[in-house]
Order: C-alpha cells, then sequence, then structure tokens
C-alpha cells in the first residue's frame, strides 16, 4: 500500500511543480561551460555588425557617386555650351573691332579729304577775291579781253562752288562714318557684356565642377578606406570563425557528447520515457526520462564526458547531479544519497559521480535519467528518450 503521509496536497505539490520547472529551465537552458567562448561569439557578432554597417556605407558612397557624377556631367555639358557660345561672341567682337578699325580709317581719310577741300576752297576764294580786285583798266592793261576775264571769274566761281559741294558732302560721309563706328561700338560694348556674363557663368560652373570633383576625391578615398576596413574585418571574422571552431572542438574534446551514451547503472527499467498517471500526484504528465530500479547505494556513473553543472536538492527530484555535455545534449540524475562530484568538475565517461537513494518524491529507490538535447541554435533543452541513445 502507498504511504498516504509521503502523498502532498495538490494545490502544493502544483506550486513546487511550478518551482521546479523553473529551476530546470534555467539549468537546462546551459549549453557550454562558461568560457572564453561566449566572449568570442559576442566579438564576432560584433564584427559582422561593423562589417554589415561598412557594407551599407559603401554602397551609400556608391550612390552618392553616381548622383555626384551625373551633376558634374551636366554641368561639363552646361561648360561647353558656354564656351561655345563664348566662341561666338568673342568671333562677334573682334568682328566689330575689324569694323571699327575699318571705319576709323575711313573717317580719318575723310577727314584728310575735308582738309584738303578746304585747302582748295580756300585758294579758289583768295584767286576769285584778287580776280574781282583788279579794276577793268587794269585787265585791259594786261592785254586780257573782257570776255577772257568773265571766263575766267566765271571758271574760279564755279571751282569754288564745286568745292564747297564736295566739302560738305565729305562731312556728311564723316558724320555718317562716325555714326556706324558710334553703333558698331555700342554693339561691341553689348556683345562684351554678354561675354562678360558668359564668362562669369563659365566660372561658376567651373568652381562648381572643382568642388563635387573634390568631394568625389573624397568620397574615393573614403570608400578605398572602407574597403580596406571591409577586408580587415572579413579577416577578422574568418580568425573568430576559426578560433570559435577550435574552442568548441576543445570542449568537445573535454567531454561534449562524442556520438555514444552508456548506462549509468545496470538495473531493470520500471518506467520508461513519454506520458504516464503518475504515481504520486495522481495526474498524467509526461515522464521525461526512464527509472532504473536499483538497491540504495549503488554507483552512478556519468553517461558520458562532460561537466557539472548542478548538484543539489531539486524539489520532486530529491538530490540530482546534471551534467552538460556542451552544446548537444545535457543528462540529469536524480533520487541519489550523496554526490562524488562538485559543480564546475569535468568528469569522464564511466566516472562514479553519485550513490543512488530514494530521495525526492519516489515510491521506492531508484535512479532517474534524463538526456536532454539542446538546440544549438536557440539554447533551449527538450527532453528525448535515453532509449534511443542508449545502446
Amino acid at each position: 500500500m502507498l504511504n498516504e503521509a509521503r502523498i502532498f496536497p495538490f494545490k502544493k505539490i502544483g506550486a513546487k511543480l511550478l518551482v521546479l520547472v523553473s529551476i530546470l529551465t534555467l539549468l537546462f537552458n546551459v549549453t557550454v561551460v562558461k568560457s572564453g567562448l561566449e566572449e568570442e561569439q559576442k566579438k564576432l557578432a560584433q564584427y559582422k555588425a561593423q562589417l554589415e554597417q561598412i557594407k551599407k556605407n559603401i554602397v551609400s558612397i556608391d550612390q552618392s557617386t553616381r548622383e555626384i557624377n551625373a551633376l558634374v556631367n551636366n554641368l561639363s555639358s552646361e561648360v561647353s555650351y558656354l564656351e561655345e557660345e563664348i566662341k561666338k561672341t568673342q568671333i562677334k567682337i573682334d568682328d566689330l573691332n575689324t569694323q571699327i578699325k575699318v571705319k576709323e580709317q575711313e573717317i580719318k581719310d575723310k577727314e584728310a579729304e575735308i582738309s584738303k577741300r578746304q585747302k582748295d576752297l580756300e585758294e579758289a576764294i583768295n584767286l576769285s577775291y584778287k580776280l574781282t580786285a583788279i579794276s577793268p583798266v587794269e585787265l585791259l592793261y594786261e592785254g586780257s579781253d573782257p570776255e577772257s576775264v568773265y571766263k575766267r571769274i566765271t571758271y574760279i566761281s564755279y571751282i569754288s562752288d564745286y568745292t564747297r559741294k564736295l566739302m560738305e558732302q565729305a562731312e556728311k560721309d564723316k558724320l555718317q562714318l562716325e555714326k556706324f563706328k558710334s553703333d558698331l561700338s555700342k554693339a561691341e560694348k553689348e556683345y562684351e557684356a554678354v561675354l562678360k556674363e558668359k564668362q562669369e557663368q563659365e566660372n561658376i560652373l567651373l568652381q562648381e565642377i572643382d568642388i563635387k570633383n573634390r568631394l568625389l576625391t573624397t568620397l574615393k578615398e573614403k570608400k578605398t578606406y572602407l574597403l580596406y576596413k571591409q577586408s580587415e574585418l572579413e579577416e577578422e571574422i574568418k580568425k573568430e570563425e576559426e578560433l570559435i571552431q577550435k574552442l568548441i572542438e576543445e570542449q568537445r574534446k573535454k567531454g561534449i557528447y562524442s556520438g555514444t551514451f552508456i548506462w549509468p547503472a545496470k538495473g531493470p527499467i520500471t518506467s520508461e520515457f513519454g506520458m504516464r498517471f503518475h504515481p504520486i500526484l495522481h495526474i498524467w504528465r509526461l515522464h521525461d526520462g526512464i527509472d532504473i530500479g536499483i538497491p540504495t547505494g549503488t554507483p552512478i556513473k556519468a553517461a558520458a564526458s562532460g561537466t557539472v553543472i548542478a548538484t543539489k536538492w531539486l524539489e520532486g527530484y530529491g538530490n540530482v547531479v546534471i551534467i552538460s555535455h556542451g552544446q548537444n545534449f545535457s543528462t540529469l540524475y536524480a533520487h541519489l544519497k550523496s554526490f562524488v562530484v562538485k559543480e564546475g568538475e569535468e568528469v569522464k565517461q564511466g566516472q562514479i559521480i553519485a550513490y543512488s537513494d530514494n530521495t525526492g518524491w519516489s515510491t521506492g529507490p531508484h535512479l532517474h535519467f534524463s538526456i536532454y538535447k539542446i538546440d544549438p541554435i536557440t539554447g533551449k533543452s527538450t527532453p528525448v528518450n535515453p532509449l534511443d541513445y542508449l545502446p
């Protein structure tokens, strides 16, 4: 008959079970013995984050470089257009300047012509004056007949009038030439103003291109530096991954599950892995291991090499030993009498770690043995059937 005094009230048991589940969750989530591995993994994560940021910066630089190059190309096209316009304007100014010089020479020629006409006119006037001042008696005395004298006076008067008309026309021509010259000079100044404006626009564009080119140089230098840092980080990541792999291998050599477990004790299986009706709690629940029927004081051996992460009392399980086998598995040995090992100690497969008893919630002397498989990504542990791993 079951001793009723050993059965706890259901509510009290439920509360203790919650505590037990919390403790076991913390214990079985241990993936590796705390060592340099965790630090190296953190360092690797930092390197990868830095590398990702560098790659983003390089992409950003490439985008900026493309945009600036497009701007420089547009500005260069504008400069080329302005240079063509400047050439055309300069040609026009040179042409106007040539025309102005021609007109200036024509004006000088007209001035010389006017000066000569003026001189001829003055001579004609003087001669006419002299002739009109001689009396008819003197002309007759000189042997000149009246008709000849008249003709001479008429001819001189004609020459004088003709010269005056030529001089007046030359004056008009001179005024017209001066107007042409003035118009040409005005046009030249207008073109020079246009030329100056276009040259200023060109200078502004050239300055803008220079600024953009200097920025492109800076971006190129920055990208070169980032590519160097990227290469450096990739090399560091490679080294870090190799180091982490080495640490994992070293840890495995120290006791991580190598592929086989041994029986922690010899005896009949009194309760298998799986759902069962709990003999004490009187509820259906998962039995997360196997029970091996053995007498009190039987030596319990490590099913695989590893590191002891717990030697303590757990409600329900009594005295327990928990061994971590690295990133792969953990094993639990429950209802023990006493411990032979201590927390943090490394043990070999087959090494005695404790002695069996009937501690905790138990209906008789036996060993409760559990194997927990650890997810290498999440670090969470899940109970598995030990019979699938034992020989």
